[in-house]
């Protein structure tokens, strides 16, 4: 009679082992080649971005600006933060043209609301609703894929922020600081902007239009909450006071940044160059007057390992380090800053 022979059981343990053993290698590897196509993704979609604000500025002949202007004056209870981004200046040429046209601009945007520890931005709707559809529209090119998806509830999320530059909220030509009366905007998207090219004399390679920023979930969280601080009057004092705030401590502003793409506000399409790559986000809800007195630090974050996506004005994508040089960081964001810039340097 023959003798069936099957397997022991410390030989299908050893097995086990073995192919645990395997898969613990190998998921690292699948991991890191999943994070490169999501890294590939979200500098595609930051290309795009940039084809699109050239695509505008030959059509217009000037680059859309960075915040509208406020209804405030013009339509009864209207907020004055419920005003249109960037982003939607450029639906035309990132193939949403039916979307751009069932917007009616002569109403504000529909806004979600902002409010983390404290009353900020309540969510603003028009009177019959109008705009409504089109502000919680989901677009693809809005998102970084690498990050989590959108809070439940506003489907209309973004990642991607156009470059501000200055710590001064609403700071533009016509709309001085009365706290610091030196500052000018030195970016290329502002309140009210209408930068030119031939503005942007540091060159469009030096100077960055767009970056990346992780979306908050909602829930307090120090990576991507806006977090309370006392306000300023200079960059400088601006980034050594809100790097020196304790994240795990400090009250949020908001933790729904990234929550809306049609809201022309440093919550949600804007950043700035105060400080580096995934440091600290803060703002100073204590300003004196209007926004233009308004201190903040909004820097670009990602979930990109080390860095954070920078597109530049020729359109170019870089990836820039955490640990750039503050001067060299603060030098890209000027479009007029005459400063000289090593592609070394970071």
């Amino acid at each position: 009679m023959t003798r069936r022979r099957g397997f022991t059981l410390i030989e299908l343990l050893v097995v086990i082992a073995i192919i645990a053993v395997l898969i613990a290698l190998l998921l690292p590897a699948v991991q890191a080649a999943r994070e490169a196509s999501r890294r590939a993704q979200c500098t595609n979609n930051l290309k795009q971005i940039g084809l699109a604000i050239h695509n505008y500025e030959s059509t217009f002949k000037v680059y859309p600006f960075g915040k509208g202007l406020t209804y405030t004056g013009s339509v009864p209870h209207a907020a004055g933060y419920a005003r249109w981004s960037t982003h939607s200046q450029l639906l035309m040429f990132i193939e949403q043209g039916n979307l751009f046209n069932s917007i009616n601009f002569l109403l504000p945007p529909e806004t979600p609301g902002m409010a983390g520890a404290l009353p900020f931005m309540p969510a603003y709707q028009n009177l019959n609703r109008e705009n409504m559809t089109a502000s919680q529209t989901q677009l693809a090119v809005f998102l970084c894929p690498s990050d989590a998806p959108p809070i439940t509830g506003w489907p209309g999320a973004n990642n991607y922020m156009a470059n501000q530059q200055t710590w001064s909220c609403d700071l533009s030509e016509n709309f001085p600081s009365t706290n610091a009366p030196n500052e000018v905007p030195r970016g290329v998207f502002y309140y009210n902007s209408s930068v030119k090219p031939a503005a942007v004399t540091d060159g469009l390679s030096n100077t960055a239009y767009f970056s990346e920023k992780i979306r908050g979930t909602g829930t307090a969280n120090p990576q991507t909450d806006m977090l309370v601080f006392p306000n300023q009057t200079t960059i400088d004092d601006t980034y050594l006071n809100c790097q020196g705030i304790n994240p795990l401590t400090a009250p949020p502003l908001t933790s729904r940044e990234g929550m809306s793409w049609v809201m022309g506000e440093m919550c949600c399409t804007l950043y700035n160059h105060v400080a580096a790559p995934n440091q600290n986000t803060c703002a100073a809800p204590n300003f004196p007057g209007n926004m233009a007195n308004m201190a903040m630090q909004v820097p670009p974050s990602s979930r990109h390992p080390g860095g954070a996506s920078l597109m530049m004005g020729d359109g170019s994508v870089r990836y820039i380090r955490n640990s750039v040089n503050l001067q060299t960081w603060r030098a890209l964001g000027t479009r007029n800053g005459g400063e000289t810039i090593s592609a070394d340097s970071y």
